[in-house]
């Protein structure tokens, strides 16, 4: 009996200790986090305001000296350049580079290589900045890495795009799973007409059917008017995916010729590609679109009817007036009925 509650009170005090040594653990904690957080605050608005002199100044003796007074502070020096090297321009991003030439630069280059891959995430897109289109190989090396950090690599090369560097980018975007395609839009959109050529190359390309539609797409967005020829075979594509692309995308060329193309798709076994070729036969303004677009209104699917009415509206006058027939007409009431709304919704009848 004595010995089992001997055990409880050892058993109690322990535990009590052990709640007292947490509690005070975690308030030290708390308040040794604070006291960094305050000196973070302090010392990075003292480097603020020195680089903000620096970019005034605009001298590279100045800018020096700079470097060296914070060279012993990288962590809160790199914040402050990171926030500041996207919204300066001009000369005064020189002042930056050159503070982050004799500070950080050496550091950096050795977190790219750091086995933490946390570490090698947050400064790829730092030193792409910084760094000029010769150091790019610091970067390529990452394109075998993880998938997170290859991504941050490739967006961070498409910043310094040159002859060395676009083909690694379009490797990368071949090699990657279908599951990361769309993170590559705006990168390849982000880089203009200098995809022009790898473009056409990779259209050639067995690709998937998604990173195919994706290229077609960026035909269309950009544009790249003279890869025209080079997707009018994919209409024929045995996937919707890339027949729904080439609609779109020919859409937004806008060539005349491509209304043949655009009236078979209207007809497409797909009605995902009936909508699409619909709305770019409204964009083309062809005359022949007209009756096409009319009889597209007594189709079984709504997005293709929805497409066509207000395809209809575009054509001004003329396609007003074939709505409000189409709206009195009782042969179909599901035609009537998108032709009221369309109607009622961007004219008066």
């Amino acid at each position: 009996m004595y010995v089992s509650l001997i055990i409880v009170i050892y058993s109690t005090l322990f535990l009590f200790s052990f709640s007292v040594f947490t509690f005070s653990y975690v308030v030290l904690r708390r308040i040794v986090l604070q006291r960094h957080e305050k000196k973070f605050r302090m010392r990075y608005q003292r480097i603020e305001k020195d680089i903000l002199k620096a970019i005034e100044n605009n001298k590279a003796e100045y800018s020096l000296k700079i470097a060296q007074k914070y060279k012993s502070h990288p962590n809160v020096l790199t914040h402050v350049l990171a926030d500041y090297i996207e919204v300066i321009k001009g000369q005064g991003r020189d002042q930056l580079k050159i503070i982050f030439g004799h500070a950080l630069k050496n550091k950096l280059i050795k977190a790219l290589y750091s086995w933490r891959w946390t570490k090698r995430l947050r400064f790829v897109r730092l030193f792409i900045f910084f760094s000029n289109p010769s150091e790019s190989h610091h970067i390529i090396r990452l394109l075998n890495d993880k998938p997170m950090i290859r991504l941050a690599a490739i967006n961070a090369l498409s910043r310094i795009p040159t002859l060395k560097t676009l083909p690694y980018i379009f490797q990368a975007f071949e090699n990657d799973s279908d599951q990361n395609t769309r993170s590559y839009i705006n990168i390849l959109y982000s880089l203009g007409h200098k995809i022009e050529g790898l473009c056409r190359e990779y259209l050639k390309k067995p690709l998937s059917s998604e990173k195919t539609a994706l290229l077609i797409d960026l035909v269309g967005s950009i544009p790249l008017r003279s890869l025209y020829v080079d997707i009018l075979p994919l209409a024929r594509h045995t996937e919707k995916e890339v027949r729904i692309a080439v609609a779109r995308s020919l859409g937004r060329l806008l060539f005349p010729e491509s209304f043949d193309i655009l009236a078979r798709l209207s007809e497409d076994e797909s009605w995902e590609v009936q909508a699409q070729a619909i709305k770019s036969l409204a964009n083309l303004q062809s005359s022949g679109a007209l009756e096409i677009l009319s009889n597209a209104l007594f189709s079984p699917h709504w997005h293709v009817r929805y497409n066509a009415g207000h395809g209809l509206v575009k054509f001004g006058t003329q396609g007003t007036r074939r709505l409000k027939k189409m709206a009195k007409q009782h042969k179909d009431r599901f035609a009537s009925d998108m032709a009221m709304m369309v109607l009622d919704k961007t004219v008066w009848i």
